[in-house]
């Protein structure tokens, strides 16, 4: 009787095509969910960016002043005017400045240096400050760890891409 199957042979030669397969597919997989959450933190900056200014004017918001009502601090605030996510945004104030920055949930990092209350901040005189320098992995709880959704974002922006938004009125136009 004649039996009809693989041999060991031929399933050797499958199992290891598949291993050649994963092994090029993951790293690619992992590489495209980075991009995917690069580009996913710049439209965050971008949006924030431009919500800021327009809160502060539309509700004549003093910057230079402590936080607004309701808000410990102008990071926290930020990321309510931003619609900033808490899983990926982090807020801290250094120095008088407070701000907010990405944070990496995947390798439990916040990507700012730790002398920066973060990306995106409000300096004391009432400039919004966007400073992509600041990236870095300062505050890894695991100093083993490199983030590299941090070390993408950082290098997605071009070197002199910080703007300086002033926001604090002159007091020469009143209404």
């Amino acid at each position: 009787m004649k039996r009809s199957g693989f041999s060991m042979i031929e399933l050797v030669f499958v199992i290891v095509i598949l291993g050649v397969l994963a092994a090029v597919a993951v790293p690619r997989f992992v590489t495209t969910r980075t991009d995917a959450q690069v580009a996913m933190l710049r439209s965050d900056i971008a949006s924030t960016l431009k919500a800021i200014p327009a809160r502060v004017f539309a509700e004549n918001i003093d910057p230079t002043a402590s936080a607004p009502t309701g808000y410990s601090s102008w990071g926290e605030w930020m990321i309510d005017t931003g619609g900033l996510d808490r899983g990926r945004w982090h807020s801290s104030t250094i120095g008088g400045r407070s701000g907010v920055g990405p944070f990496d949930a995947h390798n439990n990092t916040w990507c700012v240096s730790s002398n920066s209350p973060g990306i995106i901040y409000i300096d004391d005189k009432g400039n919004l400050n966007f400073n992509p320098e600041t990236i870095g992995n300062a505050m890894a709880n695991a100093a083993s760890h490199s983030s590299t959704l941090c070390n993408s974002l950082k290098a997605s922006y071009p070197s002199g891409s910080n703007r300086v938004i002033p926001l604090a009125t002159t007091g020469a136009v009143k209404f």
